[in-house]
């Protein structure tokens, strides 16, 4: 049972020494100002508390400092309502002294910074709450548990959100503990969902846009086949309840997992295009396979969280690499890839970190381990040095994969791996895994080193040598047709031509150009898009070409060497290659490596 504070149900601790106990309320301030505003009710015997809005967003690894957004903090005695003295100790915590028994705090948050998985949004169709945006935290009491009111139906009729609920007031929502509570978004909608069932999770679905019933039955019915896939592959389910939201109300494009949900974002406009509508059912075939892999499975600097300050790891290669191969991977197996379709997808990753020079730059775990600074604060030239453990991460899932099939006497695979994985760290032990653990499980599940045959990639800026593993299962590299490219990308502003982006080659040399720079001629001839096309398809490599540019304000000249790449670069199967790797290749599009 819980007790009653100001006409709420708060939940109750055992006896001790010292009580505290929260609950939230929250509403609409001012929908068309996009105000939130939360309360917070608190009892306790303590004399002063210090409260905390958390500075990031587990699964978005940056500083947000989402107190940014925070204003009109107050506070006061919840009887008497005189105020309570509180000053700010830094820019995320407030210290409250000469505490009554029972007091509140109010405060207003702006929700209409960025459109996105990780932060608060309110406009008169719908409202999202990324919870660490908005709820504070008493210091040094994440393992508390919460109540969350919502008082929106006014406005929203309907309070999605993984947390359990009061079943005879369904906006009424309970948390075990903040980081629960942080990890459970809320999506307040007029909308209504749908349901399916996958092995023994119910699932429901929720989709906020102008879309027709059809086209949600059909995404519900492809959804429940890609999480049968997953849910087969892992041979379990972990939850009775799953909650997909996909919001189609804006251009955007994103996602973010949760341990009992996932949030996505994506364009509306691009949905009824076959092949995009196959790009957002990998964005959330990859959201949900994080209900594993970082949720339960993960590396063990990623919980628990200090909400402050960055929790470091060097293995997202492994939380965010192997859930981008398998996110496409299931799709094969699900039937919404054809193999030419899958394969296409394949040589996009392996090609585009080909396109410069970051895998001379970065290593995989340095990539990791910098994604607060570097991978989430991109700059113009991040694209040169800044390895993405996404794409080189997925693609050594593959590599290391095709590997295991070759040199493991019993096939077995990551999957085997993950499902020792699950057994002993997430179920025995609760916690997660170092990098040697890692590799430690691989070697006892496969008998396999793979530490010895991949480390040197993970540490090391240096490529992985894929066509040698793709040469295991018979796909080679067909690359024909070499050209000459200028090494840049423009954009057309106002009719003139801007430098977009600088490509820096290894094997290139490096040019008098800067971006934003307006190129004014080119060989002599007024520039226009339509010139700059013309050189590009008749370009050779190593051939010079001459600009005219507007930099600052002042006239420069400058000559380009064209560097050389393949016009005709594609994987294909090898008929001729021997019949066991013939056997590998049927293996690894028949079964779920």
């Amino acid at each position: 049972m819980g007790k009653e504070l100001e006409g709420k149900t708060i939940p109750t601790e055992p006896e001790s020494k010292e009580t505290l106990q929260v609950h939230f309320e929250v509403t609409v301030f001012d929908l068309y100002k996009h105000y939130f505003q939360v309360r917070l009710f608190v009892e306790t015997n303590r004399n002063e508390i210090s409260f905390c809005l958390p500075s990031w967003t587990p699964g978005s690894y940056m500083i947000r400092d989402y107190v940014t957004h925070l204003h009109k903090f107050s506070a006061c005695n919840a009887n008497t309502k005189e105020p309570i003295p509180w000053e700010m100790e830094d820019l995320h915590r407030w210290k409250l002294t000469n505490l009554p028994p029972k007091f509140e705090i109010t405060y207003i948050i702006y929700a209409f910074e960025d459109f996105t998985v990780r932060t608060n949004y309110l406009e008169t169709e719908f409202g999202f709450i990324n919870p660490p945006a908005l709820f504070l935290y008493p210091e040094g009491n994440l393992h508390l548990p919460s109540t969350i009111q919502f008082q929106v139906a006014e406005f929203f009729p309907n309070v999605y959100s993984s947390l359990p609920r009061d079943e005879s007031n369904l906006h009424l929502f309970y948390a075990k503990d903040f980081d629960e509570l942080y990890d459970s978004p809320f999506h307040l909608s007029k909308k209504n969902s749908v349901f399916f069932t996958s092995g023994n999770t119910k699932h429901e679905l929720l989709v906020e846009g102008d879309v027709s019933f059809d086209f949600i039955s059909k995404l519900a019915n492809d959804l429940q086949k890609i999480t049968e896939t997953q849910i087969q592959w892992m041979m379990e389910s972990p939850n009775l309840y799953y909650l997909f939201v996909l919001n189609l109300s804006l251009p955007a494009y994103g996602g973010l997992e949760h341990k009992a949900s996932s949030i996505n974002y994506f364009n509306p406009e691009l949905i009824h295009d076959e092949e995009e509508y196959k790009r957002l059912l990998e964005l959330l075939s990859h959201e949900y396979f994080h209900l594993w892999n970082i949720k339960r499975i993960r590396p063990i600097a990623l919980g628990p969280f200090d909400y402050q300050k960055p929790n470091l790891t060097k293995e997202l290669w492994i939380a965010e690499g192997f859930t981008s191969f398998y996110d496409a991977y299931f799709l094969y197996h699900s039937g919404f890839l054809s193999f030419e379709e899958y394969l296409n997808k394949l040589q996009s990753d392996i090609f585009s970190l080909e396109e410069n020079e970051a895998d001379f730059w970065m290593s995989l775990e340095e990539s990791s381990f910098t994604a607060w600074t570097k991978y989430y604060k991109r700059n113009g030239n991040s694209h040169n040095i800044t390895v993405s453990y996404y794409t080189k991460g997925g693609v050594l899932a593959l590599c290391m994969n095709l590997f295991l099939l070759r040199e493991s006497q019993e096939k077995k695979t990551i999957r085997h791996v993950f499902h020792k994985l699950n057994e002993v760290f997430a179920k025995d032990k609760g916690r997660g895994f170092t990098k040697q653990e890692f590799f430690d499980i691989v070697k006892e599940v496969t008998g396999v080193d793979l530490k010895l045959e991949f480390n040197v990639y993970l540490t090391n800026p240096k490529p992985i040598p894929v066509d040698e593993y793709l040469d295991i299962i018979g796909i080679r590299r067909i690359q024909t047709d070499l050209v000459g490219e200028p090494g840049f990308k423009t954009k057309e502003k106002n009719g003139n031509l801007l430098v977009q982006r600088i490509h820096h080659k290894t094997n290139g040399n490096s040019m008098d150009l800067m971006l934003d720079d307006e190129i004014l001629a080119i060989n002599g001839r007024r520039a226009n898009l339509s010139l700059l096309q013309k050189l590009e398809k008749s370009l050779r490599p190593g051939e010079k070409f001459h600009l005219i540019l507007s930099r600052s304000g002042k006239i420069k000249e400058t000559m380009v060497t064209a560097s050389g790449v393949y016009k005709t670069k594609k994987l294909v199967l090898a008929e001729d290659c021997p019949i066991e790797k013939k056997e590998l290749r049927e293996y690894f599009l028949r079964n779920i490596v």
